[in-house]
């Protein structure tokens, strides 16, 4: 028998999830919390990564779920930690990362139920929290901390993941109590932890559709890069003979050079969701990027059959009819279906339709790269940025995009070799993800170089993080896209009123991002054309420390940037 405080038995449970950092800004309502990983943190392999704000904190848990699979564990203080946690948390339940935040409150006889007596930093936690997250609860018994933590990633990792959240009063953290009067269990002794089937019968149908049909579309989204399904997709796409498209999200899936996968920015991917009679759809609501998975993006229901695969039952159906339904894990799925398919029909040739297609994609890279032929261009355009990199980084490097017109040149220019490979706030579209989705991305993955192209703007919201880059030994390298602007709030300005007015407020001051990052121990470098780009990503690689590289680019052409059409178009709901 052994007496343990509250943070210690936190810390053990989730030592017992797999939990290997902890995203927090030390705070006195969960020291013992502190105490605990500074007295236990190398015996349990676990490690404390204070950043210098709590939204960035999440967005770092946020992007390292996605690289690494697992799910990530961020703290914020009472009050305003967690006000500022909050914002990542909805990101987080956008994009569906499993995240897990802790919260504390103030001491049990002042905390949340006794608002109104007037305590200090003391506010309405489960309250604000609860759309944010799949779940939510308070703690209040010391003994209660290992159900509440179970029950966080129970509900975190079930169906679609998502992030939930557990608020624990100071007291009860600081409170000891007897080890032997709890239990710790190991994940596979009270949640599900293996891969989901579909029903066989189901099975059998969906199988018996495919082998029947003329021209299949399997179009993918996150739930297929969340199961690991990328050999899967690529199996049944190459015994099927059928073109791959997929959402930005899944981007890498199959990798883009691949020559049964279609560009989601391209005419040849709306051209291969339309004239499939039958759309087998891997992990993806069809949402409005998507345009609903209605036409004109997609076919007639009445006549596009559509097969749905997903975790989440209520995603079956919910943006268009569904005609077979297979509820579970898209990789265990897809292998039922890849042999069931083996069994009814031998392996096909590529579709006369893919050449049609593959047609429409190499006039969209004709006109891109002729885009970017003028290398001597003064200021440069965002794409080129893209293609230096392309050119410098490897197969397993992993890319983090940010900003609004920024990202729709990374979109359409960087070219994906890997799943897991891309990081994006597709879903919210959150501004500023970047440089802390490219911090948790290096903590995943420390042996991958991980770098990220961002707007000036995005990079604003989350500057401070490079200090906290250096403190972690993260080398990751960032290429700010410099236009002075928010660029995209100029393309719809112009296109609601047809000009631009001074009064929007969309300039910026001249900042030198580059010699704030050198202020703030980076590595820096200023670029203005394409030929000083590939020496200053070899010189930001050498460095062995944090980089950024402030890339001078095209205003002008920053606010029309490719696939601005479509954006508007899915925006708008009209295309």
């Amino acid at each position: 028998m052994a007496e343990i405080t509250g943070g210690e038995l936190l810390l053990k449970c989730l030592h017992a999830e797999g939990v290997r950092h902890i995203h927090a800004i030390t705070d006195g309502t969960y020291m013992m919390v502190v105490e605990a990983l500074e007295r236990l943190g190398e015996q349990l392999d676990m490690r404390l990564i204070v950043p210098r704000h709590e939204a960035a904190a999440a967005h770092a848990c946020d992007a390292y779920t996605r690289v690494s699979g697992q799910p990530a564990v961020t703290m914020a203080c009472a009050g305003p930690g967690a006000a500022n946690l909050l914002a990542g948390m909805m990101c987080a339940e956008a994009e569906g990362s499993p995240v897990v935040a802790i919260t504390t409150t103030r001491r049990s006889d002042i905390a949340d139920a006794y608002l109104q007596q007037g305590g200090m930093q003391v506010s309405r936690h489960l309250e604000i929290f609860k759309p944010a997250v799949k779940w939510n609860g308070m703690v209040a018994h010391w003994q209660r901390i290992p159900d509440m933590v179970r029950h966080a990633f129970r509900v975190a990792l079930s169906g679609r993941p998502g992030p939930t959240h557990i608020l624990i009063p100071e007291d009860i953290i600081s409170q000891r109590g007897d080890d032997t009067a709890v239990t710790i269990l190991p994940p596979d002794r009270y949640r599900l932890t293996t891969r989901v089937p579909a029903d066989p019968e189901a099975i059998r149908r969906a199988a018996q559709m495919l082998a029947e049909a003329d021209l299949v579309n399997i179009h993918c989204g996150n739930g297929a890069e969340r199961s690991e399904a990328a050999d899967e997709v690529r199996l049944l796409a190459e015994h099927l003979g059928c073109p791959v498209t997929h959402t930005i999200r899944a981007r890498g899936i199959i990798p883009d050079d691949h020559p049964l996968c279609f560009h989601p920015t391209c005419m040849s991917r709306i051209a291969a969701n339309g004239q499939a009679d039958v759309v087998l759809a891997v992990g993806t609501r069809l949402g409005e990027l998507n345009m609903w998975g209605r036409p004109p993006m997609f076919g007639e229901p009445d006549k596009q059959r559509l097969i749905q695969i997903d975790t989440e039952p209520t995603h079956i159906g919910l943006n268009r009819p569904t005609d077979i339904a297979l509820i579970g894990d898209a990789r265990a799925v897809l292998k039922q279906l890849l042999q069931a398919l083996r069994q009814r029909t031998a392996k096909k040739e590529a579709h006369a339709k893919v050449a049609e297609f593959r047609a429409l994609q190499d006039q969209f890279d004709q006109e891109l790269n002729a885009a970017l032929e003028d290398t001597a261009r003064r200021p440069m355009l965002t794409g080129q940025i893209l293609k230096a990199c392309n050119d410098f980084f490897g197969d397993d490097a992993i890319f983090v995009m940010d900003g609004g017109n920024t990202t729709l040149w990374d979109i359409h220019y960087h070219v994906a070799r890997q799943p897991r490979s891309v990081i994006y706030s597709m879903n919210y579209g959150h501004l500023g993800t970047g440089l802390p989705y490219s911090l948790g991305a290096k903590l995943a993955c420390p042996e991958k170089p991980v770098y990220c192209v961002t707007g000036d703007s995005a990079f604003g919201f989350n500057l401070q993080e490079l200090e906290t880059a250096v403190r972690n030994d993260l080398p990751v390298i960032i290429l700010v896209a410099v236009d002075g602007a928010y660029g995209m709030e100029k393309s719809a300005q112009q296109r609601q009123f047809g000009r631009e007015a001074p009064w929007f407020g969309h300039d910026h001051a001249p900042v030198r991002y580059d010699q704030v990052a050198i202020a703030m121990g980076c590595h820096g470098e200023f670029v203005e054309t394409v030929a000083e780009l590939r020496p200053a990503l070899e010189r930001s690689a050498a460095a062995g420390k944090p980089a950024v590289i402030h890339v001078v680019v095209d205003p002008d052409a920053n606010v029309d940037p490719p696939g601005n059409w479509l954006w508007a178009a899915a925006r708008s709901g009209k295309m």
